[in-house]
């Protein structure tokens, strides 16, 4: 009977989690389409704009490593509690914005808080689940990642449209008010605390030196394309190798100490995780695809809000079927799952970029999407399989905050490198067939990315170093 009771609060805790992971997927990607409404309403200025959506995303990327370590630390629970509890109050302050100066600091604020509670709801599966009930859990988790980028392209044309209350687009922040409440409540009732040492020492020095190297590298490529490259862009990109450097310098020279690294660098030593964030990098250039196709149906074809969220569901569709579909296969075939998802995923966006090149009819475009959709869902659960799976429990918050870290950097690289592609090739011409060329050459771009990430996962990694459960190397 305990057993059984046990059993079934830890799938409620699950759905805990993934209530509280949906928000920061669903918010990158909600704005996009209601971004328009928002500058009518609030006058702000392009560079303006533009922040709305760089702030949320690097403040998001280059906190996440600190907000994985802070969850082994001192209490994944708590802190995917302050996450959940902060995401919603930035949302009410975005919701409410009286200005553009206010609307990006509640962006930022979102980010900030994003980065809490995203490496506690991994960090919590990896702890709560073993064997297949893991493999399933995660699987649940990528579906609702990559839908939420999805539902987010949905929401934005649908909220907007509705002007619920006549608030236009603030009901796209302030929807998230009483979900965050929820899942607030509902992590406090039921979400057990799986990580926290009994003499936490926060890696202050590393936490400042990892969050300055990854900012001179995700600020420059969320605000160069925008701002014309700026000298202060370019010097920032420069600086961050050599800021690596400096951090891997400082947590090796604090672990021969004795100290507690923010990065244990012994989880590096683990084929699987090494491989894992390696492909994670590539994974979420689909980032680039999610916005350009938005920007293709509403500035190409002449689509509105509404019709352009519309427009990508045939992909959501295949995110959440994928992961039903295959979840309940054998074990044996489970492992091929990575590459087989990830290698469909690849010839669809190829044939999606042929199909709007040609400007093909709509109906082989939504099929196309479709099939693209369920391919990636099947391949994104088993990439947090694959990173995660060998972590020790003690440190899967820090391991969950590297592989989203990967993911983001990959998403900003994308939004700026695809995207200035994309605004190179249409060269200020207008029309269906140029945004169609546009996209179909920035497409081909984001599959050569693919291609690399496919090779680096389908390729079994050397033997991994034993780690300890406290992720210290074992000789």
């Amino acid at each position: 009977m305990r057993q059984a009771a046990d059993h079934t609060r830890r799938w409620l805790a699950l759905a805990v989690l993934l209530t509280g992971a949906l928000l920061p997927p669903v918010d990158f990607f909600i704005v996009n389409v209601a971004l328009p409404s928002m500058r009518q309403t609030l006058g702000i200025s392009a560079a303006d704009a533009q922040m709305v959506i760089s702030g949320y995303a690097a403040s998001y990327a280059v906190f996440l490593v600190t907000g994985g370590r802070l969850g082994d630390l001192f209490g994944r629970r708590r802190f995917f509690i302050f996450g959940v509890g902060g995401f919603t109050l930035a949302s009410l302050v975005c919701g409410l914005a009286v200005d553009g100066r206010m609307l990006v600091a509640g962006r930022v604020l979102q980010g900030l808080s994003a980065a809490m509670l995203v490496p506690q709801a991994l960090g919590t599966i990896r702890g709560l689940f073993s064997g297949a009930q893991l493999g399933r859990a995660l699987a649940l988790y990528g579906m609702t990642l990559g839908l939420g980028g999805v539902a987010g392209q949905f929401l934005g044309g649908a909220i907007t449209a509705a002007d619920a209350f006549g608030l236009g687009w603030r009901m796209v922040f302030l929807v998230n008010v009483p979900i965050g409440i929820l899942a607030v409540a509902g992590a406090w009732a039921l979400v057990p605390e799986t990580s926290a040492v009994e003499r936490p020492q926060l890696d202050v020095g590393g936490s400042v030196l990892i969050s300055l190297a990854l900012a001179a590298l995700i600020v420059p490529l969320s605000e160069g394309r925008e701002r014309g490259w700026p000298w202060w862009c370019v010097a920032l990109l420069a600086s961050a190798p050599g800021l690596v450097g400096v951090f891997v310098a400082w947590e090796r020279r604090l672990g021969r100490r004795g100290g507690m690294p923010i990065l244990d660098l012994a989880l590096l030593r683990i084929g699987s995780f090494r491989r894992g964030a390696l492909v994670a990098g590539f994974f979420f250039w689909t980032t680039a695809f999610y916005m350009l196709f938005g920007i293709y149906q509403q500035e190409g074809l002449g689509t509105d809000a509404l019709h352009t969220g519309l427009g990508i569901m045939p992909y959501g569709i295949g995110l959440f079927v994928a992961p039903l579909a295959t979840g309940a296969l054998p074990a044996r075939m489970q492992r091929y799952l990575f590459g087989t998802g990830f290698g469909l995923e690849i010839l669809g966006y190829t044939a999606i970029a042929g199909a709007v090149f040609v400007q093909a009819s709509p109906g082989l475009v939504m099929g196309l999407l479709f099939f693209t959709g369920f391919s990636q869902g099947v391949a994104m659960p088993r990439l947090f399989t694959m990173a995660l799976g060998e972590v020790p429990p003690a440190q899967a918050g820090l391991a969950a905050g590297v592989v989203n870290m990967m993911l983001q950097i990959g998403a900003a690289i994308s939004a700026s490198g695809i995207a200035g592609v994309f605004f190179a090739v249409l060269d200020g011409r207008t029309g269906p067939a140029a945004y169609g060329r546009a996209l179909g050459v920035a497409m081909i771009v984001m599959v050569v990315g693919f291609v690399v990430a496919f090779l680096a996962g389908v390729i079994p990694p050397r033997r991994s170093v034993p780690v300890s459960p406290s992720g210290r190397r074992r000789w």
